[in-house]
């Protein structure tokens, strides 16, 4: 096992929970959440800077770029799944087609996500200049799927974000448990992914707070020379 790999089962280490109640289906529980949280937003921080980026193996085999992210080499599909807005909506991802969108994934007690919310909402008028939507979505496992899920992504996200949270220019929801799994199987927070209005992923990184820039350069229009 390399040492990416070794550091990623170190902090990563997850297991199944008994859902609340009776006749519930098992839940994710992240061990040690905050810690392991934590943890892994310094190793992503330390990659950002050393400009690594580990491909999951879900993800869409990318092609390397500078800057630390990865562009896609051709265009793949998303993967899909369903989410759950502020209002208890539940919508599919492929709903939101028809605009490029940035899928962006946080969790409560990540330092990281902290400082990337106020990093983005900074910069929500350039992702509205270029049409792009921005999707922050709370960890399945993290945040529950029932209102009161809902309700501690809602506190999280205002608590980083101050007033910039009621802009209309990101949509705050929580993953479901196939969308979470199929963007991040690892299950690593302040990872996010571009998709054009196709729904194919053209652009993915993390830590939006360290690779701002290179996230900027890659929104449509920019990324070809507009």
């Amino acid at each position: 096992m390399g040492r990416s790999a070794a550091a990623r089962a170190e902090v990563l280490a997850v297991h199944a929970d008994p859902a609340s109640g009776t006749g519930g289906p098992p839940r994710t529980r992240w061990a040690g959440k905050t810690a392991r949280i934590t943890a892994a937003a310094v190793v992503l921080g330390l990659g950002a800077a050393l400009g690594v980026r580990a491909v999951t193996a879900g993800a869409p085999a990318p092609a390397a770029r500078p800057g630390g992210g990865t562009a896609a080499a051709a265009a793949r599909a998303a993967p899909g799944g369903s989410l759950t807005l502020l209002d208890h909506r539940r919508v599919s991802l492929a709903s939101l087609r028809g605009r490029p969108v940035l899928v962006w994934f946080v969790a409560a007690g990540c330092s990281s996500c902290e400082a990337s919310i106020p990093a983005v909402a900074a910069h929500l008028g350039a992702f509205t200049r270029t049409g792009t939507r921005v999707l922050v979505l709370g960890m399945y496992g993290v945040f529950g799927q029932g209102p009161g899920g809902t309700a501690e992504l809602a506190r999280f996200g205002k608590g980083a974000a101050g007033k910039a949270f009621a802009s209309p220019a990101w949509t705050w929801a929580v993953a479901s448990e196939q969308l979470t799994a199929a963007f991040d199987p690892s299950g690593i927070p302040d990872t996010y992914f571009l998709l054009d209005a196709a729904g194919h992923v053209t652009y993915q990184n993390t830590v939006p707070v360290s690779t701002m820039g290179a996230l900027l350069a890659h929104l449509p229009g920019r990324a070809a020379g507009g």
